[in-house]
């Protein structure tokens, strides 16, 4: 009898062994428990994460079984694990898994994400800045919202990605190991103030929150898993392993694959907020609402755009000659403007200190305003509520491709093209940078005469420029231009080709209520040449950009070349008709020594 016991008591356990060794095995290919780890699709045998001190299993960087195991194993003998992976334990309990060790205090997590309990999640975008290559797509972050009705929403935590890249690091060492790899990268937590006054105080970036409409127990189940993130290390690249895909992955362990889901080797932060906005959650609308920071700058704006005619020449005036405030011309004024004057002048103050221009006039400037508000009556005059900017989702999307004709004298061809990201200058400025050009790797083919030809691989086309957006103070900003590819010269000759590397820098304005701008560029070429067939070239270049009715928008430039001998210059006009936002026709001409005519359809996705 007794050894049918022991028989049927090893049997059992063995049974036992053998179905939860089945369970976990199942557990280990559930979708959350992968997003925990990080694992990359399809295979799954390999996490994002690359410093191994973040698993528990030896192999836990490249087996989800062998870390969940690890993990089921430690925390039923050590109850401070519960502490440190505390969204793994919340997920194993609920799919029905109990522990030896009793429910762990864990001080320090409480104390960051309960002490002021987070109550809900916001994805903030911060517009794009062209003086830093790793922002010129915009930035995305992550916020966690603790604030209430009395307690500070800058007291908000803000949740970063990003690269570890060295002080003074060198532009072009970052951009390609930006682009190929080199850095590592990962989350880091700050006060949200901090943030905010980086972007819209120094960098003068605006700011758009949206609001997430998540139930308590997911908004904590994110919450747990970024406190397990912090310190964890990933691979770090600009095009797709960035901000934008590591903190849409963070969302998606509570709303499925609805943010990185396409095909698409690239990742934006405009295309995470576009598909935020059609994203679902528990049978609703995953965004709740969205929320607008202007920049200092954009705030300035609107204040100058807020005063009369009469009340900007006079606050001209003040700025420029600070005792001007005595005058009559400003005594005399009523007590509504008087405020409006200088609370302008105030942000105007504001905005040259985080410039750090014109030091010592505008200490001065302020001890005045500063006077001559105390003379006045409490109250502010001047209270801006509402703006034009639009959300990014509503912008043009980033990808394109395209199908062109094109008549070159009596020839025409037929074209093809495709555009990895991002935007012209021709483009719509919702959560764009006004008149400037970002577009990486465009490329155009033509059929002609049977023959395959490539017309254009720009790698990098870059394009910035700052005018003024106000009428005074003239900021001494400069406009700058890089390319770098490949062109048919087809208006030289149907052989002529150019491979290039051009910088050009120069100033721009604006003019017609800030709808066209006229720059100049002065220009310099190296490479394989077929405009002047040399080595290197320059060239002074006079354009304009302007929109022409509602969003139709042209753009017509004139390049002249210094150096070869027979005086080559280039004339380039393109009207963009927009669709909707998946459509827009562009006609455009161009002439050397033959004239190029071109019709063609844009298709923009992402």
């Amino acid at each position: 009898m007794k050894v049918y016991t022991f028989i049927f008591f090893i049997f059992f356990i063995t049974s036992f062994n053998l179905q939860a060794s089945t369970n976990l095995q199942q557990l280990a290919q559930h979708p959350t428990w992968l997003k925990l780890g990080h694992y990359k699709k399809p295979a799954f045998d390999k996490s994002y994460i690359t410093n191994k001190s973040f698993f528990i299993s030896v192999n836990g960087h490249q087996s989800p079984f062998d870390e969940l195991r690890a993990t089921v194993h430690r925390f039923n003998n050590d109850s401070q694990m519960q502490c440190k992976y505390p969204a793994r334990y919340s997920w194993l309990k609920k799919q029905g898994l109990t522990f030896s060790q009793p429910k762990a205090l864990c001080p320090e997590l409480f104390k960051w994400r309960d002490e002021q309990p987070i109550h809900s999640i916001s994805l903030i975008f911060a517009s794009g800045y062209m003086s830093n290559p790793a922002s010129l797509y915009g930035h995305l972050l992550l916020k966690l919202n603790r604030s209430t009705a009395t307690k500070n929403k800058l007291l908000d935590y803000s949740i970063n990605y990003g690269a570890h890249v060295p002080e003074n690091e060198n532009g072009l060492v970052y951009i390609t190991k930006g682009l190929f790899g080199g850095y590592k990268a990962g989350f880091s937590d700050q006060l949200f103030y901090r943030h905010q006054h980086n972007y819209g105080e120094i960098e003068l970036r605006d700011l758009w929150e949206y609001k997430l409409n998540l139930s308590n127990d997911d908004t904590t189940f994110i919450a747990n898993h970024l406190w397990e993130l912090l310190g964890a290390q990933f691979d770090y690249y600009f095009a797709d392993e960035n901000c934008a895909f590591h903190i849409a992955q963070l969302i998606e362990l509570v709303i499925g694959e609805q943010l990185t889901n396409n095909s698409s080797p690239w990742m934006i932060p405009t295309t995470v907020f576009s598909k935020v906005h059609q994203a679902s959650y528990d049978n609703n609308k995953l965004l709740k609402k969205i929320l607008f920071t202007p920049s200092r700058s954009t705030v300035f704006i609107k204040f100058m755009d807020n005063l009369t005619a009469n009340e900007s020449a006079i606050a001209e005036k003040i700025y420029n000659s600070p005792e001007f405030i005595k005058h009559n011309e400003f005594s005399t004024l009523d007590v509504k403007s008087k405020k409006r004057i200088i609370e302008t002048l105030f942000e105007l103050v504001q905005l040259q200190q985080i410039k750090k221009q014109n030091v010592e006039h505008i200490k001065g400037l302020k001890n005045t305003l500063v006077k001559a508000r105390l003379a006045l009556s409490i109250g502010n005059e001047m209270i801006v509520s509402s703006y034009s900017q639009q959300a990014p989702h509503k912008g043009q999307k980033p990808s394109s491709i395209s199908t062109s004709s094109t008549r070159i004298n009596e020839q025409s061809s037929l074209g093809l093209g495709f555009r990895l990201s991002y935007f012209d200058s021709l483009a719509s400025d919702v959560a764009r940078i006004a008149f400037s050009n970002l577009e990486m790797v465009d490329l155009e083919v033509s059929l002609l005469n049977s023959n395959l030809y490539v017309d254009k691989l720009h790698l990098l086309d870059l394009e910035s420029f700052s005018p003024a957006y106000v009428k005074w103070p003239q900021d001494n900003n400069w406009s700058w231009k890089v390319n770098a590819g490949f062109e048919r010269q087809s208006t030289l000759c149907q052989s002529c080709t150019s491979t290039f590397l051009m910088g050009g820098l120069g100033k721009s304005f604006l003019f017609n209520d800030n709808k066209t701008l006229v720059f100049t560029l002065a220009n310099a070429y190296v490479g394989k040449l077929a405009v002047t067939e040399q080595l290197y070239d320059s060239s002074l270049a006079l354009g304009a950009i302007t929109t022409l009715y509602s969003d139709i928008k042209l753009r017509v430039s004139h390049e002249q070349f210094i150096l070869g001998n027979d005086g080559k210059s280039t004339t380039q006009a393109e009207i963009s008709i927009p669709i909707n936002q998946n459509f827009d026709v562009r006609i455009s001409y161009k002439h050397t020594n033959l004239t190029t005519w071109k019709l063609k359809l844009n298709y923009y996705w992402q």
